[in-house]
Parts: structure tokens; sequence; C-alpha cells
């Protein structure tokens, strides 16, 4: 592990004014190659946070599946209530529109940065295709679609680490009969340090490969984390969609995806939690999580079915992470 005392903060240089996402690309060149899946993307960020929010020595970390963003608002309006789970400081959003006619052609992450106070850093997953039908709705022209992460502190040093092991979604069928989910892109994270007072913690938003066959691929990309953290000087969170839905049967220590990290000293911050108080979706499934490597977890706890089923099929994942 490198020495913190050759460790540089570059704080993320926030973008002013207000980009047009239906317009104004991150991935502008996707589809003019033939890189179907290892496209290349900027990343976008902007600052609604105070000029310096005062430190803690806990803050608390949701990670949340926001089902592209159609409910943001409400999802916003809930967090800020604190009436279900505590407010965040920090969270790391998978699943969020960019320019997308079926949310209405926002800025996702932008919208809960400024609805929050917070800042932001966006990372492009996808480059969505036109589909007349299909998961997640219609599209009606080529958008953006990735992850999020929002925070009350300073992020520097952010990064898209598009996996190296990725399934292509690209569908030439698909494409041609817009349908389905054609795209180009594939799985990564968003990682980005977070600055709270004098402490740094690395961040890793998570969104794993999906689909009950493609494990190998899921435990590629969580064992790619696992080295990324291992090569940095502080504590890390990972957190997000992990795809991983064998979580919980028959133990933890039986879901490949949870050991590639696990095995490098990342711990489940929702362990003590029995296993009837930790489905994340609306069909019973354990497979958003928030782990964490040299950190000590003060609480951790589940958003509510009868609160946040509403509003997304993903349940708001949640901890108290004590700062050293």
């Amino acid at each position: 592990m490198p020495d913190g005392d050759q460790y540089v903060f570059d704080e993320f240089p926030w973008q002013p004014g207000e980009l047009d996402a239906r317009r104004e690309r991150l991935c502008p060149e996707a589809g003019r190659s033939r890189e179907r899946v290892h496209i290349s993307c900027r990343l976008e960020g902007a600052s609604f946070a105070p000029a310096e929010a005062p430190p803690k020595d806990e803050i608390v970390i949701v990670a949340y599946n926001v089902e592209r963003g159609f409910r943001a608002a409400e999802q916003v309006e809930l967090l800020l209530s604190g009436l279900d789970i505590p407010p965040p400081d920090v969270l790391l959003l998978n699943e969020v529109d960019r320019g997308c006619s079926r949310t209405g052609y926002r800025n996702v992450a932008r919208d809960y940065a400024r609805g929050l106070g917070m800042c932001y850093v966006f990372g492009v997953e996808f480059v969505e295709l036109p589909r007349l039908w299909g998961a997640g709705g219609r599209v009606a022209r080529a958008c953006e679609h990735g992850n999020a992460i929002v925070s009350r502190y300073p992020l520097g040093n952010a990064r898209l680490i598009r996996h190296r092991s990725n399934k292509s979604w690209y569908s030439t069928l698909q494409r041609t009969l817009r349908l389905g989910e054609p795209r180009l892109g594939g799985r990564m994270a968003l990682a980005a340090d977070v600055k709270v007072g004098d402490s740094y913690l690395h961040l890793y938003g998570l969104h794993f490969e999906s689909g009950r066959a493609n494990d190998a691929y899921r435990i590629a990309q969580a064992g790619e984390i696992a080295a990324d953290a291992a090569s940095r000087p502080f504590a890390a969170i990972a957190g997000g969609d992990t795809n991983a839905s064998g979580y919980l049967r028959g133990g933890a220590s039986g879901e490949p995806v949870a050991e590639a990290l696990f095995r490098h000293g990342f711990l489940d911050a929702h362990a003590s939690l029995p296993p009837n108080e930790r489905a994340t979706t609306r069909s019973g499934v354990v497979i958003d999580l928030v782990l964490g490597k040299g950190v000590e977890f003060a609480a951790a706890g589940v958003g509510s079915a009868k609160i946040w089923d509403p509003l997304s099929d993903h349940r708001p994942v949640w901890a108290r992470v004590r700062l050293r």
C-alpha cells in the first residue's frame, strides 16, 4: 500500500453553468468506432454544497439504485426528511439517467445534488440506444446512463473504472428492431475520494454485471475493485448494486462475488442484521451492499419496503461510518 504521506487530494474541477444533458454528451465518440464495450467517456460534476461543511466523526453513507430516476424528486424529499433512514452525507447511486427521454431528458445526478445541497460526480456506464420498448422503458434517442457519487463534502481523484471483464450489451438485432436493451458501454465502478475535515475515505460506487449466469463477470469485477483498493493509502467503502442474488443463501460465505471482496479485507456493514431484515429489492433478494475496508461501522440498516418500494425497484441501504 502506498505511503499516505505522498497522497494528494485533487478536488474535482466543478463545472460552472447548466449543461444541456440532452445535447452535450459525455461520450461523444461512442458509436463512431468498432469499440462497443470499453467506450471512452469523460466525467461530469458540479457543486451545490456550502463552501465548507462542518466535519464529523461519523458520516452516513447510502447506496441506492434509483431505477433511472423516474421518481427522483420524491426520493430526494424523503432522504432530506430523515423519516426512515438517517439523512445521508454521501450517496452511491446506480441506474442514473442523463438526458434520456424516459426521465424527461433530465440530469438525474445533478437534480439529486441540487436538491440535497451537495456536490456530485457522474460517470457513464451505458449509452442507451433508441428502443420502442424493453426493460427501463422507451428510449426516443441515444442517451447516457450510469453511476453517481453525491456528497456533502468535497470529492476528488475521481475516476471511471470500466471493468476489464465485461459483457457486451450491444445487440444488432435488438438495435434494428428497437426493442430490448441495446447499449454501448459496459459495467463500471465510479471511484472518488471524499475529504471530511482532515480525514479521507476512498469511495467505490459499484454496479456489477446482472443475470443469473454471469457470476464469472461479477467475481472478476469484484476482484478488480479489491485490487484497486489495496493500492490506495486510506480506508475504503465499496457500495451499490452487486447483482449477486445468491447472497445470504446458506450464509454470506457461500456467495463467491462477495467473497472476492471479503478475502481482501472488506466487511459487510449489515452483517449483524438478520436475513429477514436485509432484502433490498421488491423480489426479496439481497444485492445492494455497503462494504468497508479499514473502517468501523457504528450502525447500518435498509430502507423499509412500505416507504421505498413505490419509488424504485430497489431500497436504499445505509451505514454510519466512523472516521479515524
